[in-house]
């Protein structure tokens, strides 16, 4: 006889009665009354004994795999067997200048050195953080005794991280080669760490090893070492096997490592940093003038779990080698991630003026990231690209291109369909627009749908009969005043054909001389004018054109005087082909502009 059991069934209950249906059909139990016999404590057992198996072998499953993993210790295990390491809770850092007053003072040295470790404090929310330099600095007499610091590399500023200096150090035992070194340490910034290895515990010379995800070359005889999470969430330190993959420290060799111990993001924006170390010269500590160049930024927790689970697998794809505009993405925000908010990487052949040999890239960096930490960062970026890059394909950077999305929201309400009133529900459309826009624009690839926003207003109150949406699409200049100026804007998709009804091209308000006036197209054409505001006097009757097709629209010597509403900029908007949609492309982002945007209702009475 077939069994009446289940496998899918794992509660406890279902398992039961699964039990007793099966027994029931055998003929030695067809009259038997199984809750008032013995019997049925066995079945209670067999039932728990199955249920437990059952829930044992679908969480082992379960974490046997990313995409289901729910425990921190599975999914970092399974991201490293595919070797993707974890992020480790980051420093935030922050530029200063820092030097010494020696005026004065007879017999003053030349230089001046500092080692690693010259500390400052900074007080976020009440709370102070320490931060100190990680390399030695050096200054020289100015002849007057002022003694500026500068890095090995000559640059006065100086990069400072949060954290406190530590030190753990293990002895090598026989079997190195298999040996884990575990830094009970769960806020340790792998990118702050130095190991050191000594050829005895007495040994002053050493060889500093190099993380193996910056080696790019590796034998027998490269000094590497893996830093990584374990299980516990502390990290665990190990080396190479000694005969293909890296030199491995010998038994009784000292290994020595360094490492900040961080709070991440609770550190940055950090303002003003008051140094803590004074500095001795020839007997007498003197104090260090510090000034702040950048606040403090890019501190960061452990990357979550959900992170770990969607970009292990990206990772393994690109194999630590940039080929595809994918793999310069992935490599770059594995290690900027901290700075970075979006990045968009795409081949020359995908450029609007296709260029072979080429990889275009586009960065988005978070909002405190100052210009400077930015040149900085994209230089540090073609370091990177030097090194991972395995044929000879340049990178370009490109800045992004912000296209806003102006939008007009009408709709029906009947008031007797609803206890609120006209104006709340007003509100409560303009507030979805905005949530749209906030939750599904502002990244690359991110496009806006009409449809997708008009069912969440019709779902706001049965009150709300039916809606519509007028869409715009508009990009910004900055022009130089009283000088002409020509430029190019490009949409990201195509702009409606002119007609002799509507205005597809509009601007915001500037003068000229003594008359204010903003910029349109002209009735069934594409050719641009200047327009007093209110439309009937032409100011300019040709500074430009716009090809529909192309979305691209030119201004040709536009001389403007001042710019009107106390901002530098002068906003174009444009009539989209088609207001269904707007998908941007490669360096392309949405963001919404509230100002012009507006929700209006037509109160109905009728049901």
């Amino acid at each position: 006889m077939a069994t009446t059991i289940k496998s899918t069934d794992l509660d406890f209950t279902s398992i039961k009665n699964n039990l007793k249906t099966f027994l029931a059909q055998q003929d030695e139990f067809s009259d038997y009354n199984f809750e008032a016999s013995g019997l049925s404590n066995i079945l209670d057992v067999l039932a728990y004994n199955t249920h437990y198996n059952g829930l044992i072998a679908n969480f082992a499953l379960n974490e046997s795999y990313l995409g289901t993993a729910q425990l921190r210790s599975s999914l970092v295990s399974l991201s490293e067997g595919i070797g993707y390491i974890p992020k480790s809770m980051t420093a935030s850092r922050a530029v200063v200048t820092f030097s010494i007053d020696l005026t004065g003072l007879a017999n003053r040295p030349q230089t001046v050195s500092l080692s690693p470790g010259v500390k400052f404090n900074s007080s976020i929310d009440d709370v102070t953080y320490t931060f100190q330099t990680r390399e030695t600095v050096e200054a020289f007499d100015d002849g007057s005794g002022i003694y500026q610091f500068k890095t090995s590399l000559g640059s006065s500023n100086i990069s400072i991280f949060e954290g406190s200096q530590k030190t753990k150090t293990f002895i090598a035992d026989a079997i190195s080669q298999d040996a884990l070194y575990i830094i009970p340490d769960k806020n340790l910034d792998i990118d702050t760490a130095i190991v050191r290895v000594y050829e005895s515990p007495t040994s002053i010379a050493f060889t500093t090893y190099q993380n193996l995800k910056d080696a790019t070359l590796i034998n027998a005889a490269t000094a590497l070492y893996i830093l990584k999470e374990s299980p516990n969430e502390f990290f665990e330190l190990s080396f190479g096997d000694g005969i293909t993959f890296g030199v491995t420290p010998l038994a009784g060799y000292k290994i020595e490592i360094d490492y900040l111990s961080v709070t991440g993001k609770a550190a940055n924006e950090g303002q003003i940093f008051n140094p803590v170390t004074t500095v001795n010269v020839g007997g007498t500590q003197y104090p260090i003038t510090a000034t702040t160049v950048t606040d403090s930024l890019g501190g960061d927790t452990k990357e979550t779990n959900q992170s770990i689970r969607v970009n292990a697998p990206f990772q393994y794809a690109t194999q630590n080698r940039m080929v595809t505009a994918d793999d310069y993405s992935s490599l770059v925000l594995r290690n900027f991630s901290t700075l970075i908010k979006d990045i968009k990487s795409f081949g020359g052949e995908d450029a609007i003026k296709p260029e072979f040999g080429a990889v275009f890239m586009s960065i988005v960096f978070e909002d405190d990231v100052p210009t400077s930490t930015q040149t900085t960062t994209k230089n540090s970026i073609q370091d990177l690209v030097n090194q991972l890059s395995i044929v000879s394909f340049k990178l370009k950077y490109i800045d992004p291109i912000k296209t806003f999305v102006e939008t007009n929201t009408f709709f029906q309400f009947n008031p007797k369909l609803s206890t609120l009133s006209l104006n709340s529900i007003t509100d409560s459309v303009n507030t979805a627009v905005r949530g749209y826009f906030t939750g599904n624009t502002g990244k690359f690839g991110q496009a806006f749908r009409r449809s997708n926003v008009l069912t969440l207003i019709d779902d706001i109150s049965p009150a709300i009969l039916s809606s519509r949406m007028e869409v715009k699409m508009q990009q910004r200049i900055v022009p130089r005043l009283n000088a002409q100026n020509d430029f190019t804007l490009r949409f990201p998709v195509p702009i409606a054909a002119a007609d002799d009804i509507n205005y597809i091209i509009n601007s915001t308000a500037f003068t000229m001389g003594d008359q204010t006036g903003k910029i349109r197209n002209k009735l069934n054409s594409s050719k641009l004018e200047i327009v007093t505001l209110d439309g009937l006097t032409v100011i300019v009757d040709n500074v430009g054109s716009y090809d529909a097709a192309a979305g691209i629209l030119t201004l040709i010597g536009f001389k403007p005087d001042t710019v009107i509403g106390g901002v530098n900029y002068i906003k174009i908007s444009a009539l989209p082909s088609n207001q269904s949609a707007i998908a941007p492309q490669r360096q392309d982002i949405l963001e919404f502009d509230e100002d012009p945007s507006f929700a209006s209702a037509v109160t109905v009475t009728s049901v």
